[in-house]
């Protein structure tokens, strides 16, 4: 794992309207490290790639980044970073005292229900998705 500096950047602290436009505030009040901002455990954390479309309606596309929290414990409804079967996965976590779920997050794929036999474990949970607007990657 390569761990950076703070990387400060300006904050405008005005609000920006997503209707009409209004002036922009010609100033910043101050500058925010987004490690600060966007990482609780630093030692803990990393950020994959997306890939596919079975999260699209959780707002994934592919090619999005997204930053994973291994020093949280994954809550009913949460979303995952899992292995199963020997691959990698994200899905919404669906559990209760009784059985375990992946869930997609398109009515394209099926929900997984974890049986005995499974090689199953939650790797940590998803914090933050990352997508450029930019990026051509992330289009479907």
């Amino acid at each position: 794992m390569i761990f950076s500096p703070a990387l400060l950047i300006p904050w405008i602290t005005a609000c920006v309207r997503t209707g009409f436009p209004s002036p922009a505030a010609d100033y910043h009040e101050e500058r925010i490290d987004l490690n600060k901002e966007l990482i609780t455990h630093p030692l803990a954390t990393f950020i994959v790639d997306s890939e596919g479309d079975s999260m699209i309606d959780a707002f994934i596309p592919p090619r999005a980044r997204l930053v994973i929290d291994k020093a949280l414990t994954a809550k009913n409804g949460d979303l995952v970073l899992a292995i199963l079967n020997g691959e990698f996965t994200v899905k919404y976590l669906k559990k209760n005292d009784f059985k375990c779920w992946l869930i997609p997050a398109n009515k394209k794929y099926p929900d997984i229900e974890i049986k005995d036999g499974m090689d199953f474990q939650v790797w940590g949970v998803v914090t933050r998705i990352i997508i450029d607007p930019k990026d051509t990657r992330c289009m479907l």
